[in-house]
């Protein structure tokens, strides 16, 4: 450890706004410390990411540091408690977050929340006749070094994707939506816990594949959205599971949003894009995220609008 290290808050997700009114005291304790991030489960069994990235999320707390090249596991051990202190300068009330030795003030800041724009009419239908293009993208990306994906799988991920697949295929044509949910929920449960990296790859792809599904579902009033629980928490790790959890509330960061915007405005380049930028998160992470809203899209096309999108794909990876 080294001395204290003072950072400015520039953005708060809108999750955690309340610790701006919190009175002094303990918040959360400190599960992870990376370089350049912090995760802390709140008492309000939240998940709370301070970064040193400019990634905005309604999870994360986007700091900068007052010394240069000051990471966090110089200053934070696992562990470490997180606590507001607020104190009155003047007139003015000042709330600072404490977590170890680095001291983060939360006066100055901005507030990040969701904004997903209006579907177009024909945008599902134009991202469905486009498949290939957008398939192919993701196949690129997945033999660029990112063995454990579920696109290119090592040992504990292989067959994932083509199981699930196949189930997809055998249960779209379900037009009872709530007996589809329970059909799905069930086979994204077989991926869950399963891959490589700190949050394994089959559930960045829950995470993704329920992010879009339930944005879908809500802006074509298909029913309610599927939000995992206890069931899904007791097979992965307690971070892994509320980030699946975010993902299917729609609590998403910039890129995770700007996906969805793309496809909303019928942007398939820029979607394209976005899977390039998306993949270079962590090993697998972003990818097995982005392949998985991707395949929700496919799924949602096939349902309302009778596409065979899903088929196609599975004979791609046939060939």
């Amino acid at each position: 450890m080294t001395d204290q290290c003072n950072f400015a808050c520039t953005c708060i997700g809108d999750l955690h706004s309340w610790l701006l009114d919190e009175g002094s005291g303990t918040v959360g304790k400190t599960l992870n410390v990376f370089d350049t991030t912090i995760n802390i489960r709140t008492d309000k069994d939240e998940l709370l990411v301070v970064t040193l990235g400019k990634l905005r999320s309604p999870a994360n707390l986007n700091v900068t540091p007052s010394i240069a090249n000051m990471g966090f596991k110089q200053l934070v051990g696992e562990g470490a408690k997180a606590r507001i202190q607020n104190e009155n300068i003047g007139k003015q009330p000042r709330a600072t977050l404490v977590v170890g030795d680095a001291i983060i003030l939360l006066s100055e800041h901005d507030t990040f929340r969701n904004h997903f724009s209006r579907l177009e009419p024909d945008a599902i239908q134009i991202f469905a006749n486009n498949f290939h293009r957008i398939f192919s993208a993701l196949e690129s990306q997945a033999q660029a070094n990112r063995l454990g994906c579920l696109l290119n799988p090592d040992m504990t991920t292989r067959g994932l994707f083509a199981g699930f697949m196949d189930q997809l295929i055998s249960d779209h044509a379900i037009l009872d939506q709530h007996e589809f949910n329970d059909r799905i929920s069930k086979a994204l449960k077989q991926l869950c816990g399963k891959g490589p990296g700190f949050t394994p790859a089959g559930d960045d792809f829950i995470a993704g594949y329920l992010a879009m599904s339930n944005w879908l579902s809500g802006t074509l009033k298909l029913g309610d959205p599927v939000i995992p629980g206890n069931d899904f928490s007791v097979l992965t790790t307690w971070t892994s599971f509320k980030l699946i959890e975010y993902g299917a509330r729609n609590l998403l960061d910039d890129q995770g949003q700007h996906m969805i915007n793309c496809i909303a405005h019928s942007n398939i380049d820029a979607y394209i894009q976005a899977l390039g930028l998306i993949s270079k998160r962590g090993h697998t992470s972003g990818l097995d995220f982005a392949t998985g809203m991707t395949i929700a899209l496919f799924t949602a096309a096939d349902r309302v609008f009778k596409t065979s999108v899903l088929k196609s794909i599975v004979q791609v990876l046939d060939t």
